[in-house]
């Protein structure tokens, strides 16, 4: 009987809900920008840093982006080193994570297909938040903090 009090919590904490991402769109977003650096344009307009759930993949878009818009090239190799010189490297994953995405990354075709899941998963996100910022003020009468 004493173990079915942690089973419950083990099943809470299961049932808790998961916010919306796509972490495979923000991986193969990133991929295909540094496959294609010219696909930057296809997608500067659908998502920015801030859509990203991955605080990593938020950090290695920024670089891309600061790239591209000075027209470098964005690359793993590049990236690393524009990381590496903000002290940003090691909380963007490493070099060989870099080269993972671009590797594991099905095609830099679909980058713009990519893009629009990462903004719809991120406006998702805000929608949660204000719905939770609405019920916290409905649970104030006064409607004071």
């Amino acid at each position: 009987m004493a173990t079915s009090g942690p089973r419950r919590e083990a099943g809470a904490l299961a049932e808790l809900p998961v916010p919306p991402s796509s972490i495979q769109a923000e991986q193969a977003l990133l991929g295909g920008l540094m496959l294609d650096n010219s696909s930057w344009d296809r997608i500067a307009d659908l998502v920015s840093s801030a859509d990203f759930f991955r605080p990593d993949h938020r950090l290695i878009f920024a670089a891309v982006q600061e790239l591209s818009e000075r027209g470098q090239p964005a690359d793993p190799v590049t990236l690393s080193a524009h990381l590496a010189s903000r002290g940003e490297l090691a909380d963007a994953g490493s070099t060989v994570y870099l080269s993972e995405l671009v590797n594991d990354t099905p095609s830099a075709a679909n980058v713009g297909n990519y893009a629009r899941i990462i903004h719809e998963r991120a406006l998702l996100r805000r929608l949660i938040e204000v719905g939770n910022d609405i019920a916290g003020l409905a649970y104030r009468p006064e409607g004071r903090p």
